[in-house]
């Protein structure tokens, strides 16, 4: 049996060994007997049991520390990386500067700098090509402003500036190519009740239903349906949100639907291929000392959310470190030094590689090639990075 399983580990090595950079810790591959109530992680069971390479490459380097940034895949397969914030002293400054990744040559090149500083932000890549970047504290005040960013030219201008000052807030690429802008923190740091949408042929923005809630720090997930689902989120005066509901662009409204079991902001969510929605981390009202490690998933069809088995570590601050691999399994890597694959099929969490600290406010991005970008995000003593890293996918 020893023997078999050392040609097996041979086998799986060398399936991964042309995409990945391998390195030198063991393939993570546990047994739970456990319930989904339990309040720890669990990995597949033994009969169901996958193997997964920890692949993580060496790290790169960015042309600048950058943390609360954007990373967004441009239709040449590039990587757009924008805005950010860099530490000066005890400050944090809100950063202009732009850069491209190629991966080509693995390699960041600066491109035009935005029209003012940004972070807390939002990027979107339009079905024109460009990117529609939003909002965002631009170190004097939340911002009510807009700009596109064009490939061709490598450049940003502005276009309509939106109704209300934002920060925190979500933006969703509708089906019918207009964006989606919901909640967010306000010019008073109170969470926006508001919603607009931005209509790239028009280049303004329009008023759109109110929320039910206002919301910060909560996650958009636009449905199959064509619906977007809003979970969770501050509320603002300390209090986080377990309510959820859904936005009709038909009917310009948002609908309760069932509420989240857990109370949640700073979170992550994910699209899974089922069409369910994967809701991971965040906090309490307690912030630093209220994260989780939990997990649940939200069914369209029953309107339901419904815990699952935890993850491997608590995590928080991580709303873009979570993508969709090509294979229907879930990337995490953000909130915490530790790296977590969903196992989609079985609902477990299973250990990756480790970064080389805990990174908050870092983005992954699943590049064409099917790999994942890791880039920048601070350290627990609010230190931004200017590293990166590949994850094979």
């Amino acid at each position: 049996m020893q023997r078999l399983y050392f040609w097996l580990s041979i086998f799986i090595f060398a399936a991964f060994l042309a995409g990945c950079v391998p390195v030198s810790q063991p393939i993570e591959v546990k047994t739970v007997e456990k319930s989904a109530s339990s309040t720890e992680s669990a990995s597949p069971t033994a009969d169901s049991a996958r193997s997964y390479l920890n692949c993580l490459s060496p790290a790169l380097k960015m042309n600048i520390e950058r943390a609360a940034h954007t990373a967004t895949l441009l239709p040449d397969g590039k990587v757009l990386i924008s805005g950010g914030f860099r530490e000066e002293g005890t400050s944090e400054i809100a950063i202009a500067s732009a850069e491209i990744f190629d991966p080509a040559t693995n390699s960041f090149t600066p491109t035009g700098d935005m029209n003012e500083p940004r972070d807390g932000h939002t990027a979107t890549l339009l079905p024109n090509g460009q990117v529609l970047i939003v909002g965002g504290w631009n170190q004097s005040s939340r911002s009510s402003t807009a700009e596109l960013y064009d490939p061709r030219t490598g450049m940003f201008e502005y276009t309509g500036s939106m109704m209300a000052q934002r920060q925190g807030m979500t933006a969703t690429l509708l089906k019918n190519s207009q964006v989606l802008i919901a909640g967010g923190d306000s010019a008073r740091n109170t969470p926006q009740l508001t919603a607009e949408l931005y209509d790239p042929v028009t280049k303004t923005f329009i008023p759109t239903g109110n929320l039910n809630n206002g919301r910060s720090a909560h996650t958009a997930t636009l449905l199959t349906d064509g619906k977007v689902l809003l979970v969770g989120g501050s509320s603002g005066s300390g209090k986080v949100l377990s309510s959820a509901e859904l936005y009709n662009l038909e009917t310009s409204t948002f609908t309760s639907t069932s509420n989240a079991d857990t109370i949640r902001y700073k979170h992550t969510a994910v699209l899974l291929q089922d069409g369910n929605v994967l809701i991971m981390g965040g906090s309490n009202q307690n912030d630093w000392t209220g994260k989780y490690n939990s997990a649940e998933i939200y069914n369209p069809k029953t309107a339901t959310f419904t815990r699952i088995f935890d993850m491997n570590r608590k995590r928080f601050k991580l709303p873009d470190a979570a993508v969709l691999l090509a294979n229907g399994n879930v990337l995490v890597g953000g909130g915490n030094r530790q790296i977590e694959i969903f196992d989609a099929q079985n609902q477990r969490f299973i250990l990756g590689g480790q970064l080389d600290n805990d990174y908050f406010y870092s983005v992954l991005t699943r590049l064409q090639n099917g790999r994942v970008l890791i880039t920048g995000g601070y350290d627990p003593n609010i230190q931004p990075t200017d590293q990166a890293w590949l994850y094979c996918g």
